[in-house]
């Protein structure tokens, strides 16, 4: 946006906000104190306050002008000194503060002034001094905060050019998004108490008096929920913009276009994760150039000095010594890589009773200066993260495609990924359901992994493991199933559904979630395809059935199932081994649901309900068409059996009944993400976002729908409705955005 469009554009929009929050604010204030003075005197009140109020918007108006003309200025005359783009973007980017103080300080030197013209027109008057403070604490916080996001939501546009987004600027003012909500509280809570406050003191000391009390509720209920709704909705956009801007970076380099730059665009959190972004990608970019680099000709190489010393002996000594330098700097890359790739393979549990144990050992080992070392792209990690208040741990077990480098490189981008993941998780995610956390994590490796166009793959175990109730979700990629010890016995825990490795064009977004119920004891094997890929008697022997007997006669114990993979052959790939060890108590919670004092219930509900005792009153409620409370009981009972995913739909439809959609549409999400072909969910979850006028959402599942049942009975009747209310909107739309 040029400087031309963007003056009148952001003049507008703020005084605008002005005119109709701050200053009806103060008109009402006016008219409430006014019975204290005389008709001469309130003129002249009158007379001050719009001398100030023009003197202030000139002024600001002014102070813009020049501030953004500059900007605009440095902007064009960066053609000739690139340096001058940075101070142009500093300007920019800066310019929310910039004007929150700017309105700051006119409010606070534009009510002195007006107060200073009423003394010298009428004398001092202790009254309207007194009204001095009411109005600084009523105006000043909700006029700095909002200016503050309209100006951000107004200049966003100018930042986002190309030009912009390559340079960094000259600044390090920085003010977090706490702060920013801190301030919002404040001026939300500053408005009602400086105009109530006052009108109490001077009620009580007798200088005014309220005659119709029920008149002035309405008017100052009106006053503030203008900016209630108003500093809700800039909040709530400004956020959700950001996000939009970073996503569709993410996209953009997800789909593969690595020469994209990205510098900070705003002066909070989300311009820091910009900044870290950026560097990212700029350190993936290199990396994988350096790979393909070190791929296409450093084994080219090898191959033929190798061919050389067999040809000429004239010429032994100085091809063995181009091959040791050529070795010495192969094994300085992969010493180097190493470095990178060792921090990924980390297990960080905080105070879990949960035994996490990982074993990993790469095909290529070498020796750099002393120091024996070795890479490979298999890679083991797992995190304690909290979602909706309770524990989790995070772990994934995978293999990278490719041999040395290019496993290696694999890996370290599948770890650093899953590390960023569960760093953000606390900021991002994690009021999110264990489903939709694990489906979020299985999307993000696979945009990235995708823009290598199938020559960067890997298998995968994803894994979530819920602390407090044993309950493992899961996604298997094409990797080895893992092996379940109990009770001295083995079995493969084997998906439903097993998708693609990671990377695959063919993978598509409807994932589907594992859940399987741990007991106490439970001993979890997850590993690598180096596991089974034994070479015995000179032949390799890919027998996934010889691993659950080794795990079986190893009793579940981690380095001994190492020693006897040993002794069976010889490993020819790269292994790793993830272990997973629930504690040994009761993990499947019999706690008491409901607490039911009430004698006169029908069937007489006991004072303690078990799990299994809740999920048959919830049915039994059901029948008897009491939604409300066969809700309850539901909800309870899913919650403590999360297991139970048929139950879970079975709940939602009774949530829906009972009124409680959005609860019902989270359920129900839930269930679709365990079975993502069920188009009896699928219709339930559209006709519920449709009451809702989400109505693409509805589009997009009832075509879901539809291609899984074509000939469903409600299919086509909610399909009429959709198409109806879809015109009824259109007939009837009007544009009501202000700030857009």
């Amino acid at each position: 946006m040029s400087h031309a469009r963007l003056l009148p554009v952001l003049t507008w929009r703020l005084e605008l906000f002005t005119h109709t929050v701050p200053v009806p604010f103060a008109v009402y204030f006016s008219a409430v104190t006014g019975s204290l003075y005389s008709l001469e005197e309130y003129l002249s009140m009158g007379v001050a306050a719009t001398i100030a109020a023009t003197a202030m918007l000139l002024g600001a108006f002014y102070l813009r002008y020049i501030r953004l003309k500059k900007a605009s200025y440095l902007e064009d005359r960066s053609s000739v000194d690139p340096n001058l783009l940075s101070s142009a973007k500093s300007i920019y980017i800066t310019q929310p503060i910039y004007e929150s103080f700017v309105i700051a300080g006119r409010w606070f030197f534009g009510v002195l002034l007006a107060h200073l013209i009423v003394y010298l027109i009428v004398g001092y008057r202790p009254n309207l001094i007194a009204t001095i403070p009411a109005l600084y604490l009523g105006i000043i916080p909700i006029s700095f905060i909002s200016y503050l996001f309209i100006t951000e939501y107004s200049v966003r546009p100018a930042l986002s050019k190309n030009k912009f987004r390559e340079v960094e600027a000259k600044t390090r003012l920085f003010f977090p998004y706490s702060k920013r909500l801190l301030v919002v509280v404040m001026a939300m809570i500053s408005m009602p108490f400086s105009l109530l406050g006052y009108m109490l003191y001077a009620t009580v000391d007798g200088r005014i008096r309220l005659e119709n009390p029920l008149l002035h509720l309405t008017i100052m209920a009106f006053l503030f929920s203008v900016p209630l709704i108003f500093t809700a909705w800039i909040v709530t956009e400004a956020i959700r913009s950001r996000l939009s801007s970073v996503t569709g970076f993410l996209e953009e380099v997800g789909e593969g276009n690595f020469g994209l730059k990205i510098s900070p665009s705003s002066l909070d959190e989300f311009g820091k994760q910009e900044q870290r972004i950026g560097k990212v990608v700029e350190r993936l970019r290199g990396l994988y150039e350096e790979i393909q680099s070190l791929n296409e000709g450093l084994e080219s190489k090898v191959e033929e000095r190798t061919k050389q010393l067999k040809e000429t002996a004239d010429e032994l000594g100085k091809s063995l010594e181009e091959i040791q330098k050529l070795k010495l700097s192969q094994d300085g890359d992969y010493f180097l890589t190493s470095l990178l790739t060792e921090p990924l393979h980390s297990i960080q549990l905080q105070d879990s009773e949960y035994s996490f144990r990982s074993l990993t050992v790469q095909k290529k080992k070498f020796n750099y200066k002393q120091k024996d070392r070795q890479i490979g792209g298999d890679i083991s990690l797992a995190h304690s993260i909290r979602l909706r208040g309770k524990p989790y741990i995070a772990f994934v077990n995978a293999d990278a495609m490719g041999k040395s480098l290019q496993g290696a490189v694999g890996a370290i981008i599948l770890g650093s990924i899953s590390r960023s993941m569960i760093e953000r998780t606390p900021a991002l995610y994690r009021n999110v359901w264990p489903e939709r956390w694990l489906k979020n994590w299985f999307i993000e490796l696979q945009k990235v992994f995708e823009a290598f166009d199938g020559s960067l793959m890997a298998s995968a175990f994803l894994g979530l493991l819920d602390e407090s109730r044993g309950v493992l979700y899961y996604i298997n990629c094409e990797h080895p199933s893992p092996v379940l010890y109990r009770d001295e016995t083995t079995m493969f825990l084997e998906p439903k559904e097993k998708y693609f490795k990671i990377g695959h064009s063919g993978i598509g977004r409807n994932v589907h979630i594992e859940v399987f119920q741990l007991r106490s004891g439970d001993v979890l094997f997850s590993g690598s395809d180096g596991r089974d890929d034994l070479l015995i008697q000179s032949e390799i022997d890919p027998d996934d059935s010889r691993f659950l007997e080794i795990v079986g006669r190893a009793k579940g114990d981690l380095d001994l199932t190492y020693e006897l993979i040993l002794k069976e052959g010889e490993i020819t790939d790269d292994l790793s081994l993830l272990r997973i060890e629930a504690p040994k108590k009761s993990l499947i919670s019999t706690e008491v649901l409901l607490k039911d004092s009430n004698p006169e219930k029908k069937n007489e509900i006991q004072k303690t309900i078990s799990v299994q005792e809740c999920r048959r009153l919830a049915l039994e409620y059901s029948s008897g068409k009491k939604y409300t409370k066969a809700g309850e009981l539901g909800l309870k009972y899913v919650q403590r059996r999360p297991t139970d995913t048929e139950f879970l739909f079975t709940v939602s439809k009774l949530l829906r009944k009972s009124g409680k959609i959005v609860l019902s549409i989270d359920l129900g999400e839930r269930y679709r993400m365990r079975n993502p072909i069920d188009s009896d969910n699928l219709l339930h979850l559209a006709e519920m976002y449709a009451s809702k006028s989400r109505l693409e959402r509805s589009f997009q599942l009832l075509a879901e729908a539809t291609a899984i049942t074509p000939e469903h009975p409600r299919a086509k009747k909610l399909s009429e409705f959709l198409i109806e209310k879809t015109g009824q909107i259109s007939e009837s739309s009007e544009d009501r955005r202000i700030l857009r």
